[in-house]
């Protein structure tokens, strides 16, 4: 971590109590349309696009909620410390009770507004092309839509593979600031363009540069150096939320790259009753990022939300924590696409299989850009049955 060396002042103190009041946005914001418009003559009404990945969600918790398998483990193979509490709050008897305990706001107006992609019980399929299936193939076949051989390990380093942000950014002739990102994890911050400086950045530890910073951003630039994360080179989700909310708000940008990380670590330690806790934390986020979306003129019912992760895990009781290749399970990812362009359908299947790498191109689609600003070989844009 890096020390802000900054003092607190009432300005600032001020500013995260905004904060703090922001986490209790009502539901008052104007309700967007849901469904779009269908057909081959139907007018795009989409203006602007939200990207949210949340790292490692398996399908799993996000279509049948608190998992039995991991749940009711033995050998501690689930990690919940306290059954009782987890089971209170997130068990029920029936998958889709469980699924609406865990995720209430995205299964109960999220959802229904639009699709989601990747139940295997319905009879739909979202995999990856590339064969690791972990984090740094996995975010860059996202944002480029297609795997590159080359991205072999999460070390973090810049790769000469333009990305969707950049095709959008070149195609709607923007400037670097009204394309954003802003992650979690520091090393997403190189993966997310080709080119320093060709879009705005904020990952790991970074502040946002005082030319496009204001108060709120300020303090949540101090605040973030005090809240101790789970593992190097990540910061928590707090911070990088409400950093990108107020970008958001002061900035207008046109796309918003916002990557959470907090569900991969609590994974990886093997503490299940923390990822459930903290797959809750994220439907309040996406909870406040919709409806705040909804209360500004230029977002409202122009703005497609996509949502989706960058890699699945295992299946089974003693291999849940981890991902890669070999471990079954891994390569199981979802999507969710809510918008004025998409009609709402909610969990959608039968369906032909769907590829992480379909992303780029349905964002551009999305923004009215042709396929091929895209280098060849990349996935063509998600068609729903």
């Amino acid at each position: 971590m890096r020390s802000s060396g900054g003092q607190w002042g009432a300005a600032r103190r001020a500013a995260l109590l905004v904060v703090a009041a922001w986490l209790g946005v009502g539901s008052s914001a104007a309700a967007p349309s849901g469904a779009g418009p269908e057909g081959a003559g139907a007018t795009r009404r989409t203006e602007n696009v939200v990207l949210l990945t949340l790292d490692g969600v398996r399908v799993q918790e996000v279509f049948g909620g608190m998992d039995p398998v991991v749940a009711f483990a033995r050998n501690r193979r689930s990690g919940i410390y306290d059954p009782d509490r987890a089971r209170r709050l997130y068990w029920r008897d029936d998958a889709d009770g469980r699924r609406r305990a865990l995720w209430p706001y995205f299964w109960g107006t999220l959802a229904p507004q639009g699709v989601v992609l990747g139940d295997a019980g319905r009879g739909s399929r979202v995999t990856l092309r590339n064969p690791h299936a972990f984090s740094a193939p996995g975010y860059i076949e996202l944002l480029t839509g297609r795997f590159h051989p080359d991205v072999t390990t999460n070390d973090a380093r810049r790769y000469p593979h333009a990305t969707v942000l950049q095709a959008i950014r070149k195609g709607l002739r923007l400037r670097p600031e009204e394309v954003a990102v802003f992650s979690t994890w520091d090393a997403l911050g190189l993966f997310a363009a080709s080119e320093p400086g060709a879009i705005f950045v904020n990952a790991g530890y970074e502040r946002v540069p005082a030319a496009l910073s204001n108060p709120v951003m300020d303090a949540l630039g101090d605040y973030q150096e005090h809240v101790m994360a789970l593992w190097e080179g990540y910061r928590t989700d707090m911070p990088t939320f409400h950093l990108a909310l107020e970008y958001l708000r002061v900035h207008r940008p046109r796309v918003l790259y916002l990557a959470l990380g907090e569900t991969d670590d609590w994974a990886h330690a093997r503490r299940y009753d923390r990822l459930l806790d903290c797959l809750r934390l994220d439907d309040d986020y996406m909870r406040i990022l919709w409806e705040t979306l909804q209360s500004i003129d230029a977002y409202r019912d122009r703005t497609t939300l996509i949502v989706t992760t960058d890699h699945g895990r295992g299946r089974r009781a003693k291999d849940w924590v981890d991902h890669g290749a070999g471990i079954a399970g891994s390569e199981d990812i979802w999507i969710a696409i809510v918008g004025p362009d998409t009609p709402g359908r909610g969990a959608l299947g039968p369906s032909p299989t769907i590829y992480q790498a379909d992303v780029a191109a349905t964002m551009l689609e999305l923004l009215g850009l042709p396929p091929d600003a895209l280098p060849p070989g990349a996935g063509p844009p998600i068609r729903l049955p």
